[in-house]
């Protein structure tokens, strides 16, 4: 890899997904982002956990639906005109994030991104992998390997819809 190569990769993943949850701004790198899509139809799907919604169906390929916010501990909302799905990618999973509004798209260097020293168990049971801090705004930075977590122990498959 020269060394143009390297800076660009470097800031393509410096590139982050700011959205909004219960007027909290988190981080998303945006290496994990497929794409954001506005609210389908949601089939609800026995025996989830209650933040798991249920599955969606785009572009025939079943998707699993998380809700952010129940994730998070926090109440749910009726969805509005800003609520979306953001479809996030993991190795090969993927899974639907329901969230209260997509803010913006942000660059945020390794030294903007303050890691938390706690106990790593503790960090992955909350989801966050660090902190930013631009334009006297704070961000949570999310860890989308534990976010992911619920599609690899129920073992969901991300499969093409039989129509």
């Amino acid at each position: 890899m020269s060394t143009d190569d390297e800076i660009v990769e470097n800031r393509i993943d410096d590139l982050y997904m700011v959205f909004v949850i219960n007027n909290q701004k988190y981080a998303l790198s945006s290496k994990y982002i497929i794409e954001i899509i506005e609210m389908l139809p949601i089939t609800k799907v026995p025996f989830l956990p209650k933040y798991m919604n249920g599955i969606i169906n785009l572009r025939s390929i079943i998707i699993p639906v998380m809700d952010a916010r129940m994730r998070f501990d926090m109440d749910p909302i009726d969805y509005n005109e800003r609520t979306c799905i953001i479809i996030i990618e993991n190795n090969t999973d993927k899974i639907g994030l329901i969230v209260d509004a997509v803010n913006e798209v942000i660059h945020i260097s390794s030294n903007q991104n303050m890691k938390i020293n706690s106990d790593k168990g503790e960090i992955k049971q909350n989801f966050i992998n660090g902190i930013s801090e631009i334009n006297d705004e704070i961000q949570l930075i999310l860890d989308c390997d534990s976010l992911m977590k619920i599609v690899e122990d129920k073992n969901y498959v991300n499969q093409e819809a039989v129509l």
